[in-house]
């Protein structure tokens, strides 16, 4: 028998709007808001990223360490793959990295080519001219292993390649030189400027066909899978492992993030999602901190993992971004929180975001701020409440959350 079969990797779909409540207060009056997202600001030209981590913990191997780590990418998914699929994924990634137009036989079916290309897709955000799709014929006789031959997509002509990859370079050479003002040491570091340096260069487009990193590096527009494997495609640069996990958000849309590691465990990070949209697709401007750096237990509340290919298995807390700013707390302390807020305004922060380890912390903190108007005078004392003595505020319910605007 033999069929055929044309496939691709996964669409995103729709732009997710973060689960915030964001609300005006003025003098105990609350007001909504249609926004869905706020954050941190970038970080002030020439300011160090360590002076932005207060009560960030230090270890002694964190220091002196290049910007540029002489490691290899590392291949998540061809480690995890079984001896017959790994051997295709290897035949399917040299076809694929020389652009062959010629067919390739594989001695596999419909079902480990699939997961082959999926593999490819996973590990690979440099072959961004591969579309994902492959057309092929599968044979079986009776008792003989099945054959099959593959034919592959491209998105872009070969003389397209090369100027697409100038782009690339000059995006590349911009994140260098970023990690170097802002004196990026320890693989924290570098993470979070990368984070930083996608999210306030590029535009989410859910119109945009491209989800390779080309539409982020040269169009400076993307879906998820844009943002995603470019921040894998700059990991694999600096030498941290990284790989990519693709699923579903909450509301059941196609969607793609990153698994990181750092200090040698993994981290959950989710780049588009810490690039805020107002409630009218519009582009934000402020930073978002929510999935940057949590366990599984935290992205799975509303991130569903769909692949064949199982993912690092995420529980160490230590380099979340939380605490690596001293800005996660076990109960409401009125001091610690003027502080963070104190500190955070020194930075040139337009927001300050904490979170609680606790509901019962989470709703303490809540109705002091709030309902006893702790906000207010905490504003005050940093001298930035308006006359119309307003605050600005979000409470994200679903990770404890409550972010203030500093200004």
């Amino acid at each position: 028998m033999s069929l055929a079969w044309r496939g691709s990797f996964f669409q995103t779909g729709g732009r997710r709007t973060v689960p915030k409540r964001i609300r005006i207060l003025a003098l105990g009056l609350l007001l909504a808001l249609a926004l869905t997202g706020c954050g941190l600001p970038d970080l002030a030209p020439g300011l160090k990223l360590r002076d932005m981590l207060p009560g960030r913990v230090q270890h002694p191997e964190d220091f002196g360490s290049p910007i540029l780590q002489e490691t290899a990418p590392v291949y998540w998914a061809r480690e995890h793959l079984a001896e017959d699929v790994g051997e295709a994924y290897d035949l399917v990634y040299a076809a694929v990295a020389a652009r062959s137009e010629e067919s390739v036989r594989l001695s596999v079916g419909e079902a480990e080519l699939k997961q082959a290309l999926e593999a490819i897709r996973i590990d690979h955000p440099e072959l961004f001219w591969f579309a994902g799709e492959a057309s092929f014929v599968t044979s079986a006789v009776p008792g003989v292993a099945q054959r099959t031959e593959a034919t592959f997509r491209y998105t872009r002509l070969p003389e397209q390649i090369a100027a697409d990859r100038v782009s690339i370079e000059a995006f590349w050479q911009g994140c260098l030189a970023a990690l170097e003002v802002m004196g990026a040491e320890t693989d924290y570091e570098k993470i979070l400027t990368v984070y930083r340096y996608i999210i306030t260069r590029t535009d989410y487009d859910e119109t945009e066909e491209d989800q390779s990193i080309l539409s982020v590096m040269d169009g400076h527009r993307g879906t998820c899978a844009g943002y995603a494997r470019s921040f894998q495609f700059l990991m694999n640069r600096l030498g941290i492992p990284c790989t990519l996990a693709i699923g579903r958000d909450a509301s059941g849309e196609a969607h793609g993030w990153n698994v990181v590691n750092c200090g040698g465990d993994w981290y959950q990070i989710d780049v588009t999602w810490g690039d805020p949209v107002d409630a009218f697709g519009n582009p934000g401007d402020e930073i978002q901190y929510t999935y940057c750096m949590i366990t599984d237990q935290e992205i799975y509340r509303d991130h569903l993992l769909e692949s064949s290919i199982p993912m690092p298995v995420c529980t160490a807390t230590e380099y979340n971004y939380y605490v690596q700013t001293g800005r996660l707390f076990d109960a409401w302390d009125r001091e610690a929180y003027a502080e963070a807020a104190a500190r955070a305004r020194e930075n040139g922060e337009g927001w300050l975001a904490v979170r609680f380890t606790s509901p019962e912390a989470y709703e303490a903190a809540g109705n002091a701020l709030f309902a006893g108007e702790e906000a207010f005078s905490v504003l005050q004392e940093l001298g930035v409440l308006g006359a119309e003595g307003r605050i600005v505020y979000a409470q994200n319910d679903l990770f404890r959350e409550i972010s203030l605007r500093l200004s």
